[in-house]
């Protein structure tokens, strides 16, 4: 299971590296856009209707790094006076919640895909943009999204037969305070190159 979570995590890691490197590029095509119309009165086609479209994706992208990061906004004022074991099977319940309206969309995304497809349907922009390169890579982050659910529940259902409830807080559950900031020094340590090692070293 870890192994398996550690390549998932890598691969959502690399697909959420590519999104931001598109969202940087989609902002200097529509700089560069903006300076050419403001002095030259030239304009490229297609920046409001490619930079919805990476938009849409790099959202959707976004969701699956969510899910590991437990970045999902969750109301607990509740859930935290409980139990550890409530806590934890109500954490399984939200992530089950999650997970059926996560397939229902990518389903009701493929069908949209999928109809595009079958009617040749193009966009009503000048660029005639076939619909369904869009929409297809729209329903696939989607489903990637929902596969990362999936795993998570199968973890859920495991620990719950171990009763490990504890583990479901921490891989589940709505991160504490503390953790919240330690997940913001170890970001902060990726974005500089900096290991914790490293860091240390650093102070010596």
């Amino acid at each position: 299971m870890e192994r398996l979570e550690h390549r998932l995590k890598a691969v959502s890691l690399g697909l959420s590296l590519a999104a931001g490197w598109a969202l940087l590029a989609l902002a200097i095509w529509i700089v560069v856009n903006v300076v050419l119309r403001k002095f030259f009165s030239i304009s490229f086609q297609g920046v409001d209707e490619y930079g919805g479209y990476c938009l849409a994706v790099v959202a959707t992208i976004g969701f699956a790094q969510a899910a590991f990061d437990r970045a999902h906004v969750r109301i607990d004022v509740v859930t935290r006076l409980l139990p550890l074991p409530l806590r934890a099977i109500f954490d399984v319940i939200a992530l089950a919640a999650l997970s059926f309206m996560a397939w229902t969309i990518a389903f009701r995304s493929l069908n949209v895909a999928m109809t595009s497809f079958g009617m040749g349907a193009l966009a009503t922009s000048p660029l005639r943009t076939p619909l369904v390169v869009p929409q297809g890579i729209w329903a696939a982050a989607l489903f990637w999204f929902c596969a990362v659910l999936a795993f998570q529940m199968l973890y859920a259902l495991v620990a719950i037969m171990r009763r490990d409830w504890l583990g479901i807080g921490e891989r589940l559950g709505v991160p504490e305070i503390d953790q919240e900031v330690e997940q913001e020094l170890q970001a902060a340590r990726f974005r500089m190159g900096l290991s914790a090692k490293d860091e240390k070293g650093a102070h010596s």
